[in-house]
């Protein structure tokens, strides 16, 4: 891990490097046991919902190029090679999530985009590449200050930042902020207008947010350059 890493994301990265297989398992119904898998067609359709919105928005700008952050298990990185991405670069701070994505892209046959996978926070991690698309899903649930993060992602991209915001729930989110207390791991939750106004002061020209359908009912929001 590198030295420039805030409070926050050392917790939940320690969190993700425990819960790697169990939040993979999230998206192959083959590795869960029948429970979750219960549970996740019921219950967390909306993971599936908001892997679709990212990859249907890097085939219709066309991207070539896509910078994950928050890569995690490598699930969306074979999203884009399937949708003829050249390069994927992915960044987490789990160096478990980290492994296993560099096992789920050893899995494609015949694939010829470029991955790399960087173990970092992103304060930290620097690059004089840009790329044409970056994807920040399941990550600002864990940034307590998303201005800073935003203008990074905006300087990174040539076109857009699509990102995920967990919404407000009148249950969901008491529940939600007990449980991650119990696990040392911080989640912070989200308005539309909020989501806008971030977009604003992060120097964004454009931001235009969708309501995923489903039990968790996150917030994706895409940044226009």
């Amino acid at each position: 891990m590198t030295e420039n890493v805030s409070h926050d994301h050392q917790r939940a990265g320690a969190y993700f490097d425990r819960k790697a297989e169990l939040f993979d398992s999230l998206y192959s119904l083959d590795k869960a046991t029948p429970f979750m898998r219960f549970m996740n067609r019921h219950f967390r359709n909306d993971i599936y919902e908001r892997y679709l919105l990212t990859v249907n928005h890097v085939k219709a700008v066309k991207a070539q190029s896509v910078l994950d952050v928050g890569v995690g298990s490598g699930r969306y990185a074979t999203g884009y090679a399937e949708a003829g991405v050249k390069r994927v670069v992915g960044v987490d701070i789990s160096s478990s999530m980290l492994d296993l994505a560099r096992e789920h892209v050893k899995q494609l046959n015949g694939s010829q985009t470029k991955f790399e996978f960087v173990l970092s926070d992103i304060d930290a991690y620097q690059t004089a590449d840009r790329f044409d698309v970056v994807v920040a899903m399941g990550f600002f649930d864990y940034i307590s200050e998303p201005v800073p993060s935003l203008k990074k992602l905006r300087e990174f991209c040539t076109h857009s930042v699509i990102a995920s915001f967990p919404s407000i729930s009148f249950y969901r989110t008491p529940l939600r902020k007990v449980r991650y207390a119990i696990k040392k791991c911080p989640v912070y939750f989200y308005r539309v207008e909020q989501i806008e106004r971030l977009a604003h002061e992060a120097g964004f020209s454009k931001c235009s947010v969708t309501k995923i359908k489903g039990a968790g009912m996150d917030y994706v929001a895409i940044m226009t350059r």
